[in-house]
């Protein structure tokens, strides 16, 4: 299960984060700059006017269409459409047009499902970058570099157009790379996320060394998040869970179908999506739709939830519009490590642990090998001392 990683050497940690999350952050931000830029030129402007001010952005709203509304499936409108949300009245264009007149028609570009997943991840990203800055992992002008190139990259897609499927590839790709099952520093990340001390002597013995200790805690945010209750202060110290600012609090977890008896669920105070657990293996949450909603800010924290997202675009609502740029069989991430991580989950579960006697700490015993590879996972009820065990999957 452990990873085979340096994780107590720095160079290690700042190799990661140049190498795999700066550059995945340029090339999100890279996709979010254009669409922005998109919105800014051309949502509520006549395709005329947009012409006038870029001729090559007339491919991206009509290219690879014909009268009277049709989408070629491989057409560069029809891409920009599913990814971007780019968009114009086709029938009134190619009215318009068979009567020699100027395009009066309306360009209209909205938020689509999958720049609302590559938004919350360049949101996540960022901050990720900024702890690793805080931590001179990474410097200022590193950061500030990624940023100009992606304003550059912007650019130069606006001058061809038929590159984003390229564009959007690379990120694609880096997103595949950064996951847990092709990753160990997101590897490691993703173990800590809940582990007992148990756990820590195990499969990660240089943690317990405090100088280790402290930098790994420093890094991603690690923090006590169950303290067992019980008389016998070895016990109570190997039973003691770490965590970062990720999946601790949940609400109404044991919801049912289709009303709701127990209300809606709630990780983190953000409402589920799909099913109870629909959160936690990647769906967007349902409000407020924003990036700035979620609570994380640490690395540990940021990392994790980046993971989930990357699961949830690859395996969500997404699949579709990203098999239009992507040849072959879409990878599927999230299949990935479920394949990969096979374990034991006992048939019978408590829904309510205080974690307050030996009995309880046995019952949590059972489930720690599935919460350790997220097969299931370990939150707080609410702002109580009770504690719930969910299924990821």
């Amino acid at each position: 299960m452990a990873v085979e990683i340096k994780y107590w050497e720095r160079n290690v940690w700042a190799s990661y984060l140049r190498n795999d999350v700066l550059p995945l952050y340029q090339s999100a931000l890279t996709i979010v700059n254009l669409w922005r830029t998109l919105k800014d030129i051309a949502d509520g402007k006549t395709l005329l006017a947009v012409r006038k001010d870029k001729s090559d952005l007339e491919y991206i709203f009509v290219g690879g269409t014909s009268p009277p509304d049709k989408y070629e499936e491989d057409g560069l409108a029809k891409i920009y459409y599913e990814l971007l949300g780019t968009k114009v009245n086709l029938r009134e264009y190619y009215f318009l047009k068979a009567h020699g007149k100027e395009s009066e028609t309306l360009c209209s570009v909205s938020k689509t499902a999958v720049l609302k997943y590559v938004a919350h991840i360049e949101g996540l990203l960022e901050r990720a970058v900024k702890s690793a800055c805080d931590n001179k992992l990474l410097s200022s002008e590193e950061v500030q570099e990624s940023q100009n190139n992606a304003e550059s990259f912007v650019e130069k897609i606006l001058a061809k157009p038929e590159t984003l499927p390229e564009s959007f590839c690379d990120f694609l790709n880096k997103s595949l790379n950064l996951t847990i099952s092709r990753n160990e520093c997101t590897r490691f990340i993703w173990h800590l996320r809940k582990t007992p001390k148990k756990y820590i002597k195990e499969f990660y013995p240089e943690l317990s060394k405090p100088d280790v200790f402290k930098f790994i805690k420093e890094l991603l945010g690690l923090r006590e998040f169950v303290i067992p209750k019980v008389r016998d202060p070895e016990i109570a110290d190997l039973y003691t869970i770490l965590s970062y600012d990720y999946a601790l609090h949940c609400i109404n977890p044991y919801r049912k179908y289709p009303l709701g008896e127990y209300g809606i669920p709630e990780v983190d105070g953000i409402r589920d999506v799909g099913s109870a657990t629909g959160y936690l293996t990647g769906s967007l949450p349902s409000l407020p739709d924003e990036e700035s909603s979620y609570p994380y800010v640490t690395l540990g924290g940021c990392m994790c939830k980046i993971n989930d997202l990357i699961w949830g675009l690859f395996e969500g609502p997404c699949r579709r519009a990203l098999e239009l740029i992507i040849e072959g069989e879409l990878p599927q991430p999230f299949s990935e490590w479920k394949n990969a991580v096979e374990v034991e989950v006992p048939t019978s579960i408590s829904r309510e642990l205080e974690l307050n006697s030996y009995e309880e700490l046995s019952i949590l015993d059972e489930f720690l090998p599935a919460i350790f590879v997220g097969r299931m996972e370990l939150l707080r009820l609410g702002k109580s001392e009770k504690f719930v065990i969910v299924e990821r999957w």
